[in-house]
């Protein structure tokens, strides 16, 4: 979040990034959005026994900021079901309005621990020489959506979650903010379930 934030208050993302949102009152990312002067709304799923009426309230709560163009999610651990993603579709661009970061080849591991598939960590996984950062529309599915960016990470003999996490982030921090220029700037097209980047 931080690093598209920053690239839109330097002028790589033609953009503004009107607010910040968590489900966690504890997320750090809330720390780093109010201290680059991105508002932030809070709205726990605790809360909620249904997760669209969690989304719902999100959106509800997110009127002020609207019209919203475009969510990128980071470090955002829940499912998002299809009301949100029907929500944020973007007319305009004829585009999904809701995209992802995971720390792998969406097409070889979705879900959580990304990094610890690539090193072998995961029960039934095998260590890679090399892994992938992988930016994606969402769709209902876990990490399921069509792949719009990725850019890869090897995969050191001496890595170990740490060393393999911070060399991954740097990428992270580096893609994201390029496909979310990409998609602010029209240059992106979704055939079925095929991207096509015009650059």
């Amino acid at each position: 979040m931080e690093a598209i934030v920053k690239a839109c208050k330097d002028g790589r993302i033609p953009a503004e990034p009107v607010v910040v949102v968590s489900n966690n009152p504890d997320a750090y990312g809330l720390v780093r959005a109010k201290n680059l002067g991105v508002p932030t709304v809070v709205v726990d799923h605790r809360g909620f026994k249904e997760r669209v009426e969690h989304e719902k309230e999100i959106v509800r709560r997110l009127e002020p900021y609207m019209p919203i163009d475009l969510v990128c999610l980071a470090g955002y651990m829940r499912v998002i079901t299809p009301y949100l993603i029907d929500y944020f579709y973007n007319e305009e661009l004829g585009l999904p309005g809701v995209i992802n970061i995971h720390p792998a080849d969406t097409r070889a591991y979705q879900g959580t621990h990304g990094y610890e598939f690539a090193l072998g960590l995961i029960p039934n996984s095998r260590r890679l020489d090399r892994t992938w950062i992988t930016v994606h529309f969402v769709d209902p599915g876990v990490d399921t959506g069509p792949i719009i960016k990725q850019a890869p990470v090897d995969v050191l003999p001496d890595d170990t979650l740490d060393t393999l996490r911070e060399r991954g982030l740097k990428v992270e921090h580096r893609i994201y903010p390029e496909v979310v220029r990409l998609y602010v700037e029209g240059k992106i097209r979704l055939e079925g379930d095929e991207v096509r980047i015009l650059e």
